[in-house]
């Protein structure tokens, strides 16, 4: 068996073209109708209008925060959190207040649980996008609107309600530390007042007015070093009460941060920064927790920045920690040592230094929480104005103009659509048509091409002719398909003719001949190809047998209308002898054709037919015995050319039994009805029985696309019926019809495609199409 080449299989731009023409119905069809989608959705949509605003963020800077900026963390990479802030709902709700779609009174939680104010704000949260301007820390606010006018007025009230509340968030912190301060300043004069009242009485009681100098340095020495040691052992306590709270500082209980932290005086700008950054953190958490979860990645990534900060503060609290606890014992082993040298004294001056020590802490402590009062009033007042709205939203512009632009995208999209579904209906298209095809594909040679026979036509000439006698069920059998006896002068009782020729020409003797018709699966029309080409050798002068060796779905009696008992199963089983079977011109005559049909065809004298008889239960066995060998013998000394008409080789293996006892076996191929792979499979079948394939017979097939059809323009006018006008037009268009359903059918050259790169290609063009669809809404 020869090799065949695939690389005659590769496409070259020529093959293209002839896909690209094929398919072309369908090409254009997808490109006007995309277009035509994009031109009505783009005239369709309501015009939209976007403004924008833009807002500048930055943060202070100190000498501290310089060196915080060394941190594992950067000090400002929250553009993205800020951006989402503009777009949080505390914001947008501020901002529909202001515009008046909400009402002023009522609060956060009050506008969630009503569905009208709700779905106003969410409205208008649709209609916000934020996006951040390069690499800078400008956010870009643009908003969304039908009407150009309000747009403008959300894009402008957002960024300044927006400003407000990044300084309502800022200046959170200082309010409540002064807050705390005053609670202390109250709680501190109490005791001043208490200790100083204390004093006022014990004086009076023992009749004292101050100490001696020796007394008096020895007691000042040790209010002082005890007012240091209740300072530090203050300082020891606060940080220790810090360290633990930011131990058990979790994403649960990060509200207590806010509500519940301790004041401390000690002044250290690393932890002043640290605890900051925390609070900021913290604060731009509970924003996104507004309409984000716990899992959403922005609010996961702010709980990983405030462990971070967390473990810095702890770092820094530690260490200060035990500087305290170092400080603490050194005081009091020099409070220990002045209280050893005061027991000398008497005891009313140790309770009268007692007092005075007491008023002297508390006035200190009162001092000094004044000072951190009017620091922390100064600081609330002086908030760094780290939001400021560089450009604010002139009138909205209209976005989604562009209809013919989006309309010639459409064509381009629908262009590489129609392109890209034209291929893939090729690389689906597994069946092959065209002369070319075959014999580069089976290496064996196209005996003939059979144009599709118009049954509708036939009918139409039967009915002319009818007698009054003649049923129609008797006109319109399967005898129906013998265009060679009732249209001879036809282009396809010509194709027929052109077969019978071929196979005069493939180097079979002379006299004896027994050549065997099958084809790979069923309804490829074997049956009608070797009915019509036995009648073209009986009109040749040639004495032919025509034997059905289909046992199992017999059809050559219905064709030439006669009976099918006493026929090729008896023959086998020796019940009767084979010229007592067989059929000549006198059974036609007695069957169903017209007698005038008959006699108008000449030649029939010559043609003998041997039906099936009765279906046996085993035809193989039948087919393989030595009776049908004794048969086959004896006819090729009767006749010139004997016909068998045979099953499908694929189905059964009555074909493969008798190929080799056969002169030639012929291959029926109905074109664009079965795959390439089942031809090759049935070929590969007669090869492997050592059967001579004379070659392949195309049938049911179009003229024009198998080469053939200036060849059969040329029959149809010079040889063909002299019809009527009408009758012209309606045949031509019923051909234009056919030739059209067929070229949808038949496969002009295989494509080697892959079916990857198509679903790729499909793949873009629609995510291209959907995302300018997308771009306009």
């Amino acid at each position: 068996m020869k090799s065949i080449d695939t690389s005659q299989y590769e496409l070259d731009l020529r093959d293209y073209g002839i896909i690209l023409l094929k398919r072309k119905r369908l090409i254009v069809l997808t490109t006007l109708l995309i277009g035509l989608l994009s031109f009505f959705f783009a005239a369709t949509k309501p015009a939209i209008y976007e403004a924008t605003s833009s807002v500048k963020v930055e943060q202070s800077k100190t000498v501290a925060g310089l060196f915080l900026e060394t941190f594992n963390w950067n000090s400002w990479d929250n553009i993205a959190s800020e951006s989402e802030v503009i777009r949080s709902t505390p914001v947008v709700a501020r901002t529909c207040k202001a515009l008046g779609l909400i009402p002023q009174d009522l609060t956060l939680a009050e506008i969630q649980e009503s569905e009208r104010y709700l779905g106003v704000l969410r409205r208008v949260q649709g209609q916000i996008r934020t996006e951040q301007e390069g690499d800078t820390n400008i956010i870009n606010v643009i908003v969304s609107s039908d009407d150009p006018d309000q747009a403008k007025r959300i894009a402008n009230a957002l960024v300044e309600e927006y400003r407000a509340y990044h300084i309502y968030r800022r200046t959170d912190e200082a309010r409540r530390t002064r807050e705390f301060i005053e609670n202390q300043l109250l709680e501190t004069r109490r005791q001043l007042e208490a200790a100083e009242d204390r004093l006022r009485r014990f004086k009076e009681e023992n009749k004292l007015v101050s100490l001696d100098g020796e007394v008096r340095m020895t007691l000042e020495k040790l209010e002082t070093v005890s007012a240091q040691l209740e300072k530090v052992k203050r300082q020891t306590r606060e940080t220790e009460m810090m360290i633990k709270r930011l131990e058990g500082l979790s994403t649960d209980s990060l509200e207590k941060v806010f509500s519940d932290r301790p004041y401390t005086e000690s002044i250290n700008t690393i932890l002043f920064q640290l605890n900051s950054k925390l609070v900021d953190l913290i604060l731009n958490r509970n924003n996104l927790l507004i309409d984000y979860t716990e899992e959403h990645p922005q609010v996961k990534a702010l709980d990983e920045k405030i462990m971070d900060v967390k473990n810095e503060m702890l770092r820094e609290l530690r260490n200060q920690y035990e500087v305290y606890s170092r400080r603490q014992v050194a005081l009091e082993d020099q409070v220990a040592a002045l209280m050893k040298r005061n027991e000398t004294l008497p005891e009313y001056e140790i309770q009268l230094s007692q007092r005075l020590r007491d008023v002297r802490v508390n006035e200190e402590l009162y001092a000094l929480l004044k000072t951190k009062h009017q620091e922390a009033q100064i600081r609330e007042r002086e908030h760094a104005d780290e939001v400021s709205v560089i450009r604010s939203a002139d009138r909205g512009v209209r976005i989604n103009d562009k209809l013919w632009s989006t309309a010639f995208v459409g064509l381009i999209i629908g262009l590489m659509m129609g392109l890209i579904l034209a291929l893939v209906r090729e690389t689906l298209d597994t069946s092959i048509g065209t002369i070319e095809d075959v014999e580069r594909y089976l290496q064996i040679p196209v005996l003939g091409v059979i144009p599709h026979i118009d049954i509708h036509e036939i009918k139409e000439t039967l009915l002319k002719n009818k007698d009054k006698e003649t049923r129609l069920e008797d006109l319109f059998g399967s005898h129906a398909h013998l265009i060679t006896q009732l249209k001879p002068k036809s282009s396809v009782a010509e194709s027929y003719r052109t077969l019978r020729t071929n196979i005069q020409f493939t180097n079979l003797k002379k006299k004896g001949q027994v050549i065997l018709f099958t084809s790979s699966s069923l309804k490829e029309g074997k049956s009608t190809t070797v009915a019509n080409l036995a009648i073209t050798k009986a009109q040749e002068g040639n004495k032919v047998l025509l034997v059905n060796c289909d046992l199992r779905k017999p059809s050559i009696f219905k064709i030439f209308g006669v009976t099918k008992e006493l026929g090729m199963t008896d023959v086998i089983l020796g019940k009767i002898s084979w010229k007592a079977a067989v059929k000549d011109i006198s059974d036609l005559m007695m069957g169903k054709i017209r007698m005038d049909d008959i006699m108008r065809t000449p030649g029939l004298e010559n043609l003998h037919i041997l039906t099936c008889g009765g279906i046996p239960p085993n035809p193989a066995e039948l087919l393989s015995s030595k009776g049908m060998t004794d048969f086959m013998k004896e006819v090729r000394k009767e006749y010139d050319i004997v016909l068998m008409d045979c099953p499908p080789i694929l189905p059964v293996t009555d074909a493969a039994i008798l190929a080799p006892r056969v002169d030639g076996v012929v291959l029926v191929y109905q074109a664009g009805r079965i795959p390439r792979n089942a031809l090759k499979r049935a070929k590969t079948h007669l090869e492997n029985v050592r059967a001579n394939i004379l070659g392949i017979v195309l049938n049911d097939i179009t003229a024009e696309i198998s080469g053939y059809y200036p060849l059969s323009q040329y029959q149809t006018k010079y040889y063909g019926e002299e019809t009527g006008r009408e009758q012209d037009k309606k045949k031509a268009w019923l051909e234009t019809l056919e030739r059209s359903l067929q070229r949808a059918k038949l496969k002009l050259m295989k494509s080697h495609v892959s079916l990857f790169q198509i679903f790729l290609l499909t793949v873009s063009a629609v995510l291209i199409l959907v995302g300018m669809f997308w771009q306009q809404s």
